[in-house]
C-alpha cells in the first residue's frame, strides 16, 4: 500500500486543526511587525532614522516564515512516514483477517466486512475490529478436535508434526498414562513393517509395560495425523456372534429345504387322492372329509412356517424365552412327518426333550421305557387312532401306580363339541386345534407345566 496515492490524512485529520492557529499567531505577529515599520516611517520621515529598524522587522518577518516553513516541512515529512507505517499495518491485519476468513468454513457465520483503501482510519479501524469480533466467534463454532477425539470409542491420537497433541480417554487407558505426558510417540509406539495388502500396524506400550500389537488406521491432512487403533482381541467376540447368525442362517436355510421337499411330498398325493375321491360318487361322505381335513390341516401348517410364523424362541407376549427350569420330556405322536418335523423344532428350541414317533402302537411301547410329561397325541392315525392310544396309555399308567401320569393332548382339525367329549372320555387332558403355530404351543405348555418355565426376558 504507497501512501502516494492518499491525501494525508493525518495531516488533514490531526496537523492542520492544531497548525492553522500558530500560523494564524505568526500572521498576526508578521502584521504587527509591519505595523510597527509603518508607524515608525510615519513618524520619522528621515529615511535614515527608520532604515535601521526597518531591515531589523524585515529580517525578523523572513527569520520567522523560514523557521516555520521548515518545521512544516520536517512534520509533514514525519507525518507521511507515521501513515505510511500504520497504512502498511492495518493492510497486513486485512490480509490476516482475510486469510483467516477463507480457512475457516463459510457455513460458521458471514463473511467479514470488505474493507476499502479509500476508506477513512476511523472507518477502516472500526470495520476491522468487526471483523475480529466475528472471527472470534466464529473461531468458538469451529469443530472441537479435542472433543470429537474423545467421542470416539477406540483408542485414537492426534499428532501435529509428529508430536501428540490430544489423545482420547481409551488411549490413556490403554497406555496407562494421562494426555499430558504423552508429548513424545517414541517411547509408547513403534511402527511394524507394513506388507502388501495387510493392514497397518503398531506396537503400543500398555499400562503394564508390555508391549501390545493393535491395527492403525492413520488420516493425514497437511500436518495432522490421526491415529486410530483397534485391538483383534476385542474382535474375538463379535467373531464369535457373526459366526454363530452365520451357522443359524446356514440352519434355518437347511430346515426351509426340508419344509419345501416335505411340502412337496404331502402336496403330491394329496392332491392325487383329492383328484380320485372327488370323481367317486361318495366323495362327501364323512369319514373321507375328516380324513381331507387332517392332511389339509398338516399342508397349511408346513405353509405358516414357510411363511414365517414359526417363533421357536419366542414367548406369546413377544419376550423371550430363558432356558426352561425344569426340563421336560415330551413326545410327539403324529403320522405327518410335517407335524412332527415342526412340533420338534418348536420344543427343542425352548429346551425341552423331544422324541417322537409315527404311530399309537410305538407311542405305547415307549411308554414302559420312558416317562413322559406330556404326550401330544395325533388323532387320525392308521392302525390305531389317537382315542384307542390315549385309552390304552391310560390303563398303563393303571397298572404303574409308582409312575408319573402324562398329559394327553389330543392333535386335530376337528374340535368340535363332541370331538371334545369324545377327547374327555378317552382320557386325554386337552387339545390343539390343527393347524397350530409355535405360540399356540408354548401356551399350552405354559398352561400344564409353568413351573418348567424361567420369567421370560423382555426383547
Amino acid at each position: 500500500m504507497h501512501p502516494a496515492i492518499h491525501k494525508d490524512r493525518l495531516w488533514s485529520h490531526l496537523v492542520w486543526p492544531l497548525l492553522w492557529p500558530l500560523l494564524l499567531a505568526q500572521l498576526l505577529l508578521v502584521l504587527l511587525c509591519l505595523a510597527v515599520g509603518l508607524f515608525l516611517w510615519l513618524a520619522t520621515p528621515d529615511p535614515t532614522s527608520w532604515a535601521a529598524s526597518g531591515w531589523l522587522l524585515l529580517t525578523l518577518l523572513v527569520g520567522t516564515t523560514l523557521t516555520t516553513a521548515a518545521f512544516l516541512l520536517q512534520l509533514r515529512h514525519r507525518l507521511r512516514e507515521c501513515e505510511a507505517q500504520m497504512e502498511e499495518g492495518l493492510g497486513r491485519v486485512e490480509r490476516l483477517l482475510l486469510e483467516a476468513d477463507q480457512i475457516l468454513p463459510c457455513w460458521l457465520a458471514p463473511p467479514v466486512l470488505t474493507v476499502s483503501d479509500l476508506d477513512s482510519p476511523n472507518a477502516r479501524l472500526e470495520k476491522l475490529q468487526t471483523n475480529v469480533a466475528q472471527l472470534h466467534a466464529r473461531l468458538r463454532q469451529a469443530p472441537d478436535l479435542g472433543g470429537l477425539l474423545m467421542s470416539v470409542s477406540r483408542p485414537a491420537l492426534l499428532l501435529y508434526q509428529g508430536r501428540i497433541v490430544a489423545a482420547n480417554i481409551a488411549i490413556e487407558r490403554l497406555m496407562g498414562v494421562r494426555a499430558e505426558g504423552l508429548e513424545s510417540p517414541e517411547t509408547r509406539l513403534r511402527s511394524m513393517p507394513v506388507r502388501d495388502g495387510e493392514p497397518i500396524e503398531m506396537q503400543v506400550l500398555d499400562a503394564e509395560e508390555r508391549w501390545r500389537q493393535l491395527e492403525v488406521e492413520r488420516f493425514e491432512a497437511g500436518d495432522y495425523q490421526l491415529l486410530l487403533f483397534d485391538d483383534l482381541r476385542d474382535r474375538l467376540p463379535q467373531l464369535g456372534g457373526l459366526v454363530a447368525a452365520r451357522e443359524r442362517a446356514r440352519e434355518d436355510s437347511r430346515l426351509k429345504s426340508r419344509y419345501l421337499t416335505l411340502l412337496q411330498r404331502e402336496l403330491e398325493p394329496l392332491l392325487t387322492e383329492l383328484t380320485e375321491q372327488m370323481q367317486k360318487p361318495d366323495c362327501l361322505a364323512p369319514g373321507h372329509l375328516t380324513e381331507l381335513r387332517e392332511r389339509m390341516a398338516e399342508v397349511t401348517l408346513l405353509v405358516k412356517s414357510l411363511a414365517g410364523d414359526g417363533i421357536a424362541h419366542e414367548s406369546p407376549d413377544g419376550s423371550l424365552v430363558s432356558t426352561p427350569a425344569l426340563p421336560l420330556r415330551v413326545l410327539v405322536v403324529d403320522d405327518g412327518p410335517v407335524n412332527r418335523m415342526l412340533a420338534s423344532q418348536v420344543l427343542e428350541g425352548q429346551g425341552f426333550e423331544v422324541d417322537c414317533v409315527s404311530s399309537g402302537q410305538e407311542a405305547l411301547d415307549r411308554r414302559p421305557l420312558q416317562a413322559y410329561d406330556l404326550v401330544l397325541m395325533d388323532i387320525y392315525m392308521p392302525d390305531m387312532d389317537g382315542l384307542e392310544a390315549a385309552r390304552r396309555w391310560r390303563e398303563l399308567e393303571a397298572g404303574d401306580p409308582e409312575g408319573s401320569r402324562s398329559v394327553l393332548v389330543a392333535l386335530t382339525a376337528n374340535a368340535s363339541e363332541e370331538d371334545r367329549r369324545r377327547f374327555r372320555e378317552a382320557g386325554m387332558d386337552d387339545y390343539l386345534a390343527k393347524p397350530y403355530g409355535p405360540r399356540a404351543l408354548i401356551n399350552l405348555l405354559r398352561h400344564w407345566r409353568p413351573d418348567a418355565f424361567d420369567v421370560p426376558v423382555s426383547s
